[in-house]
């Protein structure tokens, strides 16, 4: 009897530790005022390193100074946000670019409660601001989402409501999960499928090597990687789609970034070049930095391609109607259902797919067939892109394919870094 009586001690008295510690750490940061009205979020998602979202809110009073985002653990940390007032309703969203918005991996580990904070002039009072706080309802059909940082921070920040106040949250700690990493590379073709050919190769013979190249300078600065791929038999087949397939690894994976790795044809043999296949409407500062490195240190010219071109050497290319009413009537002219396809979804699958929403993804599981994306409808996407390095057709360019691997991989190493250490 007596031993039952201590364990029932020690079991409240872990009970009273555990609810101390954990359930009444919110008790420990001073509660904010909030206001009535509250903050409705249509669409959240996070995509690369960023959390983005957008919604609305009705004022009373729309003679205000600034709005921005806050985050709050204790102490106020604002960010700028990008907002339109019409009547009494606020519009915002964090950033018109899909892969800018909160940076997630620049946040320290701790809770954190997120506020729209709105400054209004004091008449009486110059000198000090009125700022009122209004709480983040999150409306859409993801409730709760888990973020991976990259493997330098090693975080896990999880988004979620289940709070005091309640209002979005970030609960930020040491990320435990073994199998996440930052890059996925995807080695173009392979086994069966040759891809393109010229002068006695394919695009197959290259893709693997150059990817272990990318692979191997990556981490070593520092970077986690995978492959889509291993080196495959020539009697291989590949999956798109299930578990495993090409296009979801990435997201089995928490990935960050997509890189997929291919080489151009063309009949004319006269056309070279670089081309670099981006999601549109996104930063396009690390695929510039791409661009040049890639033909500074392996000699290659920009391609002259006009059509989805954005800039010198970077493509865009989501679905157009022409494109839409052609892939559904191949879908039909197969018997397979016709996907929900969008203006907003893009064309190449190793780059919408790998994006969930945020790029359109659409490969659900209606065409057995085809194959299934299990994170086709997901909120959290890797930033994907599909690198066209040279012309197989082309002499000068399949001298720099056969024999710059390690030229390639300097390149688009040192664009990484440069573009993501400043971050």
């Amino acid at each position: 009897m007596k031993k039952v009586f201590i364990v029932i001690l020690l079991l409240l008295f872990g009970g009273f530790c555990y609810f101390y510690f954990f359930y009444n750490k919110e008790s420990k940061i001073p509660m904010v005022e909030v206001e009535d009205n509250i903050v409705s979020i249509s669409k959240y998602y996070t995509y690369s390193t960023y959390l983005n979202m957008e919604g609305s809110l009705e004022l009373t009073d729309i003679n205000f100074e600034d709005v921005v985002l806050t985050i709050y653990n204790g102490e106020f940390k604002d960010y700028e946000i990008n907002y339109d007032v019409s009547g009494t309703n606020l519009t915002f969203y964090l950033s018109d670019e899909l892969n800018r918005g909160l940076f997630l991996d620049g946040i320290d580990r701790g809770t954190y409660y997120l506020f729209i904070k709105i400054t209004y002039k004091n008449y009486e009072n110059e000198a000090e601001k009125i700022v009122k706080y209004y709480k983040i309802n999150n409306e859409t059909d993801y409730k709760d989402t888990t973020y991976y940082t990259m493997s330098k921070v090693n975080n896990e920040v999880k988004i979620n409501s289940d709070n005091t106040y309640p209002t979005m949250m970030l609960n930020i700690v040491e990320n435990t999960k073994k199998d996440v990493v930052d890059f996925i590379i995807d080695p173009g073709h392979g086994g069966m499928d040759g891809g393109a050919e010229a002068f006695g190769s394919c695009e197959r013979d290259f893709t693997y090597n150059i990817s272990l190249a990318i692979g191997n300078k990556l981490k070593e600065a520092g970077y986690s990687v995978d492959y889509t791929r291993d080196e495959l038999d020539k009697n291989d087949r590949l999956e798109e789609y299930n578990e495993h397939g090409r296009a979801v690894i990435s997201s089995e994976k928490h990935a960050k970034y997509v890189l997929s790795i291919h080489f151009n044809s063309s009949e004319a043999s006269y056309v070279k070049g670089l081309e670099v296949y981006a999601p549109i409407n996104i930063n396009y500062d690390f695929v510039r930095n791409l661009v040049e490195n890639i033909t500074t240190q392996t000699g290659l010219t920009i391609s002259p391609r006009k059509t989805y071109k954005l800039e010198d050497g970077i493509y865009g290319h989501n679905f157009t109607q022409s494109d839409i009413e052609n892939s559904l009537a191949n879908y039909v002219k197969k018997g397979y259902e016709p996907y929900n396809i969008t203006t907003n979804s893009n064309y190449y699958f190793m780059i919408r797919e790998t994006g969930g929403i945020v790029t359109g993804a659409y490969v659900d599981d209606k065409n057995e067939k085809v194959g299934y994306n299990p994170y086709y409808n997901s909120n959290t996407g890797a930033e994907a892109y599909v690198l066209e390095l040279g012309y197989i057709t082309n002499s000068d360019d399949f001298e720099v394919i056969k024999n710059k691997h390690e030229e390639y991989a300097k390149a688009i190493t040192d664009a990484v870094v440069a573009s993501f250490e400043k971050k």
